[in-house]
């Protein structure tokens, strides 16, 4: 996909054309008498989109007679940055605040509400590179994410830069993408609607000395022992998480090994080199576990 910078779009139907081939198909309905202006930008960062939409009122609707089983399976994170906007997915409607990020799920019906002038910035994330989290994130969409501080706020800082100054081209943008997915993880993954937990900071710390360590010998007592802690308290603070302690290191092992094995730059290096690069040392049956994490074996990734 081409990158485009300030294309001012007139009228629902080109807005409706540019929005379906970005995101999905959709239906775009105005309901002001002034008639319907939006100007987007979009750029391309590895496999992700990351798009700034600024809108006058519309209500935007992705519905079942739009979804087919040849749409690319996208999760959506938008960043509402002004206006009044109302989403609606499953059985969830909320009104969401400037500042706040919310989820969508492509692959189900859905309804976006610009009650005025919107601006919004949506990242656009292949389910598969989130793995297992797809449906426990999907299952929280149209619920708004606070981004004043914490991983939210960095996730924020992150994809302003992105809108700010276009990444450059080739293997950056793969290493970028990976950055934007591993903060969307963070800042979704673990939040229950409900509350945050209590320990969330230590657990912050952990997954950031975790990710700094892929590469090396990482076991629950090294990890433990690094952050004070025993052994059963690192296991109670994941237990509210959707993976374990050793699944979520087990899946951020594999989504890196997965990005080498897809990246041309690695083409002539060994699936059994790429597998220890991320601490992954019996490539045994590294096939296996990327089939059951991503659908994909390790022929199927080397062949596009």
């Amino acid at each position: 996909m081409t990158d485009r910078k300030g294309v001012r779009l007139k009228g629902t139907e080109s807005f409706e054309a540019v929005a379906s081939a970005l995101f999905a198909p959709l239906r775009v309905t105005d309901p002001g008498p002034q008639g319907f202006e939006a100007v987007v930008d979009h750029t391309t960062v590895g496999p992700v989109v990351v798009a700034r939409v600024k809108a006058t009122a519309a209500m935007v609707t992705r519905d079942r007679r739009s979804i087919t089983s040849s749409d690319v399976e996208w999760m959506h994170f938008n960043l509402h940055h002004h206006g009044s906007v109302t989403a609606i997915q499953a059985d969830r409607t909320t009104v969401v605040k400037p500042g706040e990020l919310f989820a969508c799920d492509n692959t189900r019906p859905y309804r976006l509400i610009g009650a005025d002038l919107s601006d919004m910035t949506v990242l656009c994330v292949p389910r598969a590179s989130l793995g297992r989290y797809a449906n426990s994130i999907s299952q929280r969409t149209a619920i708004p994410l606070s981004t004043v501080g914490g991983i939210g706020g960095l996730l924020s800082h992150a994809l302003s830069a992105v809108d700010e100054e276009r990444p450059c081209r080739g293997l950056a943008r793969t290493y970028l993408a990976d950055a934007l997915t591993a903060l969307l993880l963070a800042a979704f993954a673990d939040t229950t609607p409900e509350q945050v937990p209590v320990a969330s900071d230590l657990v912050d710390r952990i997954r950031a000395y975790v990710l700094a360590h892929l590469g090396s010998q990482l076991t629950a007592e090294r990890v433990a022992r690094q952050h004070r802690i025993s052994v059963r308290h690192l296991h109670a603070l994941f237990k509210g998480s959707d993976l374990t302690f050793a699944a979520w290191v087990r899946h951020e092992r594999l989504l890196r090994i997965r990005r080498d094995l897809l990246d041309p730059a690695y083409s002539d290096v060994s699936t059994a080199t790429i597998a220890a690069r991320w601490g992954v040392h019996d490539p045994k049956h590294l096939g296996r576990a990327l089939k059951r994490e991503f659908g994909e074996t390790v022929s199927d990734l080397r062949g596009r």
